[in-house]
């Protein structure tokens, strides 16, 4: 620079001593600058820098005039730039003529009079023609760039040139690399985004500055000869160096983020970023030392990911469905289909398909190509995921959790990747757990996949492995619809880098979905035409030379190519062929009597493997020992096929030690050993045992071929049953993850995960998870149910919670809950039971979350908060009386309203789905939400279509579509699913529609609207059936239609009811007086015999729906307007909901109403409906909620809330616990006199007097978040005694003297005697 110019600022943080982290001592503030005196470069093999720099960095040196690595053996101290004049004749270097020619053999091209392996700067003459001659002979021998000279002057005129000019002088040169070693284009397109990131960033931090000098080398080396020349035989080793930089440069870049989140963690910034550091740089020089020595070893790219993972913790995840490297191909097999898939995935052009379908029969060996095309792709460093399906273990709901998996699989893979997926979920955190597959999809994949395509030129490669043994044809629809672009986001749209492998067997819905796709391309293994039998037999040899290479004395290469042609293409057949001939299970049968038995059979495709495991089955049980074993082989296999996901052998084990029959109890090691060749885990008694094949599983469980060794897997339900119950008895404990403090959530303890798997063993957690499906599935008898009821009567019910919960499973145990319940269905005896289930699944409903967010609180909270006539709260309140004890205003039931759903605006419509699972809300502004009706979590966003808000919505019969009618006189269909509009509105009203309905085959739709008319749609097509049904002279407020389909009911604003003929519109007898007000609601009887209309008159009427009379007297109790009313699916109730904010229940028969009206709704209530099992029934009102009501639940449900009328928002409590506790509301405070007792030992957790405890979403927390208690919602007014101030004597009075909490919250179980 200058004198008299301008002095340049200092971006880069260490050129100054940084003040911004106090933890770093001068010594590392001096280590810091010190070390760019040592050399950090990686050496040569011989100790000395390799080869020449090549033209760029012949430049680099003689420009900056830095001093050579053979000289110096370093980079220099970091220092402001030199000053550089403008004028090029004051430049003196010394430069070799380039050869175009070199870029491709690398060879060094010098002059005689040169040393070529010198890189020692020679002075020479300044001349300016001297000079520019050579600078233009350089720039031309490397085609044409003719702007690095002046770019590498203006790096080394800028602050530490050291570091930055390698990278920049490597992205001014990058594209001509690439045309040069096309093949590398993907690793110098990750060398490119790196230095860029690197080079952008304005403000890099002191602590980072030996990872950028490390960087800087990594810049050097790629650049030089050698490093050039190995390019094509080190691809994989190349693209690895590229991936680690590229994870150093992201270190780099978000270092201040990455102090943030070592800060919350309370972790040492300088001890961390010290450690990392040296990692990152170690992996580096590992990696480049290999590359120069052509020696590939398995070095794991390193990756700091703990601010991601913070955010990733709780993604769903499923396990053992990832890559597996022993089951790929054999290397020098199948290089023909493999070489064409790795083609199309490396071709990124617009007009690629983005997904390819391989195809083919059982035993084509679909997995393992699957499989070496994954470990290929992840091999050379590029991003990509492998998710496999496994019949096994449907249980695990793969289908639900597939992108939130391959998700989390692809952030591990890219930094990119990472920090996109980690702002998705932060911006939508309900991403990491929703079953919405399209949403997954969304925002986990294509959103974070395009972020990746514009900064890498990269492909990013999905494996979707066995597609057919996801389970059935529902469980993978909306994943075709995906793939065969079906829906908004279908692949001809997706990135031009991303790249679907699926593979699958030929099953009717898959063929129908992706072989008549466009973008989907397709290779079949069953067709000569992609895989050449010539071709497929000569893979099959050389893999079975290979697998009985060990008896080459015996086998000849006729041999093993006779087994080839036998195989029939099938590689499973081979692999069980090879087995069977080196086993050992009969002395008297060595090899080659197996191979000439192999040799001799006829059988082909499917017969040929039936054939091979009858020979494998009847060798390991000989026709002799048939009466004893084959039993025993029945029970066992029909155990392992039957278990919803495989368990290893001591699991298998321990569970048939509970079996019923004695005979049941033995070792599974004594038969399982001899069965290595066709199940999982023989040899591992932690690996879970499960069919090597699907072909196995097909095969045992087909009479027809399998014959005697036919597994009837019904056989062992009740089994299963019985053992699982005993199981959980014999496990389930109090606190059994050792839970030290109740002030915790669980997601604080960072050990929680391995502790589970510590303490809850294989068994225990299989049927803590899985007993009710097994109890359902097993025949009803006596017996059985004495151990389900001794279940629920014992405190192991709490126990198998509390482990459901550390287990993240808590979610589940409504639906066991539910298979009891069916189970028990038309058992008068056992209703009990019954009682217990429906207690239990509303004490889940209630507290599932607050035990699932700090499982100690399922004793402290969720137990002594159950109403006091629970089930629950009356069996085990008493064992646990070191918890809060409401001494006064206790609820005594549980509150009828289940569950308060809130919306942002007025709610005019509400059904629920058949299956009881969805509930679905129109609303004023629009839109339509569908909720889970047991979680209350919005499934999915809103579906949004028009600015007029929804009128009326219906759910199909079979829950896949969702009708809406709105003012805007459209209607609209959607995929209930998915949230898909299908096709487009409906229109040919002329007025606002103020309902629709669904006929019950799903194939018609009718609506009714202000413009008096009724039409009738083809539900498919969108077309009108019939012309409109005219009749009435005022608007159609309802229409219904009768369960066989053939009649349509309306109500109307002229007071009138009317039936009409559903196939022809042809109006059926005269219009239904009675009413004195505009009919508002009409709905028919399950069995179609009664119509009931609610009216503004605010009486509801019940009419023979045959001969249109009225059926007893008005039903009258209502004081305002009735807009809904539901029956029952049993047609014995009727419900209504009134403009009086009230609902009520009604007797059909007799019209008696049915305790007193629910109330809690604070506006008129526009929609009512029940769920099909009758128990509970969902209302909309204009106060912008759903509430979900308990209609099982006594009428005189619990206390009504009085005290506060909005909810608590904080209570302060003095610090010795002594003083009491004061509540305080949004309304008002209420106080009353002191009584004696107050919260124990309080000083543990409370500083200063007086302290404020505040109160989040129920949670009682103390000034540093820690958790007290919770409190639900029923319990709205609260007081604490220990108060000097006054409150009503209904408030709940909380005694907290003997209150067990922090960490002697364990205390709080009545202390057992020990027999």
């Amino acid at each position: 620079m200058n004198e008299g110019s301008p002095r340049r600022k200092k971006p880069w943080k260490w050129l100054e001593r940084s003040h911004s982290h106090p933890h770093l001592s001068e010594d590392r503030g001096r280590r810091a600058a010190g070390d760019n005196a040592t050399a950090s470069f990686p050496p040569s093999r011989t100790g000395s820098p390799t080869g020449s720099h090549r033209f760029v960095c012949q430049w680099w040196d003689k420009i900056t005039k830095r001093p050579s690595p053979r000289s110096a053996g370093q980079f220099p101290n970091p220092e402001p730039a030199p000053a550089i004049s403008s004028r090029r004749d004051s430049i003196s270097v010394q430069t070799n003529q380039v050869d175009p020619s070199s870029l491709t053999d690398l060879a060094p091209k010098a002059k005689p009079s040169q040393d070529t392996n010198s890189r020692i700067v020679k002075a020479e003459s300044t001349d300016p023609t001297n000079v520019n001659e050579r600078i233009i002979d350089a720039t031309t021998g490397v085609g044409g760039m003719t702007q690095v000279l002046e770019t590498v002057q203006n790096i080394a005129s800028t602050p530490n040139y050291q570091y930055l000019g390698p990278m920049k002088v490597f992205n001014s040169i990058a594209t001509q690399i690439a045309e040069v070693h096309p093949y590398a284009k993907v690793a110098l397109s990750v060398f490119t985004c790196a230095s860029k990131m690197i080079i952008d960033q304005t403000d890099p931090d002191i602590a980072v500055s030996d990872l950028l000098k490390k960087v800087s080398d990594v810049y050097t080396f790629i650049m030089e000869d050698e490093t050039l020349a190995k390019i094509p035989s080190m691809q994989a080793l190349y693209g690895k160096i590229a991936r680690q930089t590229l994870e150093c440069a992201d270190f780099i870049v978000h270092y201040s983020e990455i102090q943030s989140t070592w800060i919350r963690l309370g972790k040492h910034i300088f001890g961390e970023t010290d450690t990392a550091m040296k990692s990152y740089m170690s992996v580096l020089d590992r990696l480049m030392q290999q590359f120069r020595d052509r020696a590939a070893r398995d070095t794991v790219v390193n990756i700091h990911r703990i601010a991601e993972d913070l955010d990733f913790r709780d993604m769903v995840y499923v396990d053992c469905a990832g890559q597996d490297t022993s089951k790929c191909c054999l290397p020098g097999t199948r290089e023909d289909v493999l070489s064409e898939i790795r083609d199309w995935i490396d071709n990124t052009g617009e007009d690629v398909p983005r997904v390819l379908w391989l195809s083919g029969a059982v035993g084509k060996g679909k997995t393992a190509i699957a499989r070496t095309t994954a470990s290929w792709f992840l091999e050379r460093g590029d991003p990509g995921a492998f998710f496999c399906f496994d019949r096994t273990r449907e249980a695990d709901h793969r289908h639900e959790k597939i992108f939130t998996t391959i998700a989390r699989d692809l952030s591990v893979r890219d930094s990119i990747m990472r920090r996109a997926l980690a702002r998705a979920v932060r911006d939508d955190n309900e991403l990491k757990h929703t079953k919405d597959i399209i949403r997954q999809w969304q925002g986990l994949i294509l959103g974070p996949v395009g972020v990746v395509s514009k900064a890498v030129a990269a492909p990013v490669l999905i494996v979707i492995d066995a597609l057919d043994e996801s389970g059935d044809t529902n469980s993978r629809k909306h994943i075709l619809r995906l793939l065969a672009g079906k829906l908004d986001t279908s692949p001809s749209q997706l990135p031009a880098n991303l790249r679907v492998l699926v593979t699958s067997h030929s099953l009717e819905d898959i063929d129908k979905a992706l072989l008549t796709a466009s973008h989907v391309r397709h290779i079949s293994m069953d067709s000569d035409d992609n895989i050449s039998p010539v071709s497929a037999e000569r893979d099959i040899q050389l893999y079975i030379s290979t697998e009985l290479a060990g008896l080459r004395d015996v086998f000849k290469d006729a041999h093993f190519q006779t087994l080839a042609r036998k195989s029939d293409g099938l590689f499973e057949w081979a692999r069980l062929a090879c087995e069977h001939i080196k086993g050992t299970n009969i002395v008297s049968r060595g090899p080659m009597p197996r191979f000439h038995e192999l040799a001799e059979t006829s059988a082909k495709g499917r017969n040929l493997l039936d054939d091979i495991y009858r020979r494998i089955l009847i060798e390991i049980m000989p026709e002799n020992t048939h009466e004893k074993v084959i039993p025993v082989f029945r029970s066992l296999m029909g155990q392992v096929l039957a278990l919803l996901e495989p368990l290893p052998m001591t699991a298998l084990t321990i569970m048939r030690r509970h079996f019923s029959c004695d005979v049941d109890h033995y070792d599974v090691k004594l038969l399982v050993g001899k069965l290595g060749s066709l199940v999982t885990g023989t040899a591992d008694s932690q690996t879970s045992i499960r069919p090597l094949h699907t072909s196995f599983y097909d095969f045992l469980t087909d009479k027809l071929r399998s014959d005697k060794f036919f597994v009837d897997v019904s056989s062992v339900k009740s089994d299963l049953a019985f053992a699982s119950l005993r199981i959980m008895k014999e496990g389930l404990r109090f606190n059994i993850c050792s839970l030290e403090s109740s002030y915790l959530p669980n997601s604080a303890i960072p050990d929680l995960e391995k502790r589970v798997k510590e303490s809850i063993p294989a068994e225990l957690s299989y049927s803590c998870r899985f007993w009710g499906t097994h109890v359902q599935a097993a025949t009803f008898e006596l017996s059985l149910a004495n151990e389900v009821s001794a279940f629920f009567d014992g405190e192991r019910l709490l126990f198998w919670l509390e482990a459901l919960a550390v287990m993240k499973c808590l979610s589940g145990s409504v639906g066991s809950l539910s298979c009891i319940a069916d189970w028990l269905t038309g058992h008068a005896e056992c209703t009990h039971i019954g009682d217990a289930v429906r207690d239990t699944q509303r004490f889940i409903r209630t507290f599932g979350a607050i035990i699932l967010h700090s499982t100690p609180h399922l004793y402290l909270s969720a137990l002594p908060f159950a109403p006091t006539g629970s089930r629950i709260f009356q069996n085990f309140a008493a064992e646990f009386p070191n918890t809060p004890q409401i001494v006064a205003g206790h609820v005594v039931k549980w509150p009828m309203t289940e569950k308060i759903l809130h919306w942002h605006c007025s709610v005019f419509s509400v059904t629920i789905s058949p299956d009881g699972r969805r509930i679905a809300c129109g609303s004023q502004d629009g839109t339509i939400q569908v909720w889970d009706a047991e979680t209350g979590e919005a499934l999915g966003a809103p579906l949004e279509f028009d600015p007029h808000h929804i009128t009326s919505v219906v759910i199909s019969l079979d829950g896949r579509r969702i009708v809406s009618g709105l003012r805007s006189i459209t209607i609209r269909i959607w995929d209930a699913e998915t949230g898909e509009a299908l096709g487009a509105p409906l229109q040919g009203h002329t007025g606002p529609i103020f309902s629709v309905a669904i006929s019950p085959n799903g194939t018609r739709i009718v609506s009714g609207s202000l413009d008096t008319t009724i039409m009738i749609w083809n539900a498919e097509t969108g077309k009108t059936l019939v012309a409109p049904l005219q009749g009435h002279t005022g608007p159609v407020f309802s229409v219904a239609i009768s369960p066989d389909g053939t009649r349509i009911v309306s109500g109307s604003y002229d007071n009138t009811i009317r039936i009409w003929n559903a196939e022809t519109g042809e109006v059926l007898g005269a219009p239904l007086q009675g009413h004195t007000g505009p009919i508002f609601s009409v709905v028919i009887s399950p069995d179609g015999t009664r119509i009931v209309s609610g009216s503004s008159d605010t009486t509801i009427w019940k009419w023979d729906a045959e001969t249109g009379e009225a059926l007893g007297a008005p039903l009258q109790g209502h004081t305002g307007g009735i807009y809904s009313v539901a029956i029952s699916l049993d047609g014995r109730r009727i419900v209504s909901g009134s403009r009086d904010k009230t609902i009520r229940i009604w007797d059909a028969e007799t019209g008696e109403a049915l305790g007193a009206p629910l109330q809690g709704h604070t506006d008129g209530i526009r929609s009512v409906a029940t769920s099909s099992d009758g128990r509970r029934i969902v209302s909309g009102s204009r106060d912008r909620t759903i509430r979900i009501w308990d209609t099982e639940t006594d009428k005189a449900l619990g206390v009504p809330a009085q005290g506060h009328t909005v909810p608590i928002s904080s209570v302060t409590i003095s610090p010795d616990g002594h003083r009491g506790i004061m509540s305080a509301s949004q309304d008002e405070t209420r106080v009353s006199p002191n009584p004696t007792r107050a919260l124990c030992s309080a000083s543990s957790f409370l500083q200063g007097s007086p302290v404020p405890l505040t109160q989040t979403d129920g949670w009682v927390v103390d000034p540093e978040g820690r958790l007290l208690f919770w409190i639900p919602d029923f319990h709205i007014s609260t007081y604490f005694p220990g108060n000097t101030l006054v409150v009503p004597n209904d408030a709940s009075k909380f005694d907290l003297s003997h209150f067990a909490h922090g960490n002697s919250w364990h205390e709080c179980r009545k202390q057992k005697v020990a027999p």
